[in-house]
């Protein structure tokens, strides 16, 4: 098999993952409902990954990759820092409600090492990402920053913290999200974030 033609086979697996697990979940969806919907055997999906875990942490690295691409394409645009966290608050609010029956906070409990070093790389693409937005804010002579590391980072903490308190909205199988819980959650962050750039703006 070609190499090229492995990997549409690659993403073509993903993608139908990606719609049955979107539709029933990926903890009631089985490898057999995947080989049946692109009519290929069961064996054909276990040549790429190891089992449906593997499979469903794929789905969740492509979308993942997505979402952090739209962010840092935001991230670019010749607008105001404060503009920029707000339209990025956003992008993470349209991706949870389009993606919440994906199980998406499944991998936040797996402790395996590879996933934990997966997540560590998003905590220090994020921390970049926002460095250089604040960076960007300095520049522009919109932000009184010393330290732009520190405070992205201080930043996202606060933010990862307001995340964790509500996670109890963010359902781990298939219930549907809890919209009333979840917009108090974003409502936070937009708070937080008005407060924050107060907190850093030139005087």
């Amino acid at each position: 098999m070609l190499a090229e033609n492995k990997d549409e086979m690659r993403e073509k697996i993903l993608e139908a993952a990606l719609k049955r697990f979107m539709h029933y979940g990926a903890s009631k969806t089985t490898m057999n409902e995947i080989a049946d919907d692109l009519r290929c055997s069961k064996a054909s999906l276990y040549y790429y990954f190891s089992d449906k875990k593997a499979l469903h942490n794929a789905v969740l690295m492509k979308i993942g990759e997505t979402f952090f691409e739209e962010q840092e394409i935001e991230a670019d645009k010749d607008i105001s820092s404060e503009q920029i966290f707000t339209n990025i608050i956003a992008i993470k609010k349209q991706f949870v409600e389009r993606y919440s029956r994906l199980e998406l906070f499944k991998i936040l409990n797996d402790k395996s090492e590879e996933i934990q070093q997966i997540i560590r790389s998003v905590h220090e693409r994020e921390a970049k990402m926002l460095t250089k937005i604040i960076e960007k804010g300095v520049a522009s002579g919109e932000f009184d920053v010393d330290d732009p590391v520190a405070i992205a980072q201080l930043y996202r903490d606060a933010m990862e913290g307001l995340r964790f308190a509500g996670m109890s909205c963010l359902p781990e199988t298939i219930p549907d999200l809890d919209k009333e819980a979840f917009e108090k959650i974003v409502a936070q962050q937009k708070l937080l974030t008005e407060i924050f750039v107060r907190g850093i703006k030139k005087r």
